[in-house]
């Protein structure tokens, strides 16, 4: 057995800010640079990604990508310095919760778990 954790920022609405899925598009734009190839990559739509990160730029308050025509030599999209931030802040985050919940599923629920597991 073993604990899985969840994590995402929400607004004062409750609607989704930013979280797993959001990082995940950031992180096929930044690879790729372009967002197009970030919605293939990850099976989603270019019109449904498009909507997740204007979401999300709306409730963070910042945009998170900058894909003006003509920028740059090939164009494309490149993530803002804002949104690279994030990327490095909220992976950090993840890494010490899940560490957090690791160490206390080891304490408090392991040892009342072990030996009770199905077969």
């Amino acid at each position: 057995m073993r604990i899985r954790t969840s994590i995402w920022i929400e607004d004062d609405h409750g609607k989704v800010a930013y979280g797993l899925g959001r990082q995940r598009i950031l992180q096929a734009i930044r690879e790729s640079g372009s967002m197009m190839a970030a919605a293939e990559r990850l099976g989603i739509s270019y019109r449904g990604l498009w909507a997740r990160l204007r979401h999300s730029e709306r409730r963070l308050g910042f945009a998170l990508v900058d894909s003006r025509p003509g920028r740059g030599k090939s164009g494309g999209t490149k993530l803002t310095p804002e949104a690279v931030n994030l990327l490095q802040c909220y992976d950090r985050t993840l890494r010490e919760i899940y560490a957090g919940s690791e160490r206390a599923y080891a304490t408090h629920l392991s040892p009342l778990l072990r030996g009770h597991a199905p077969d």
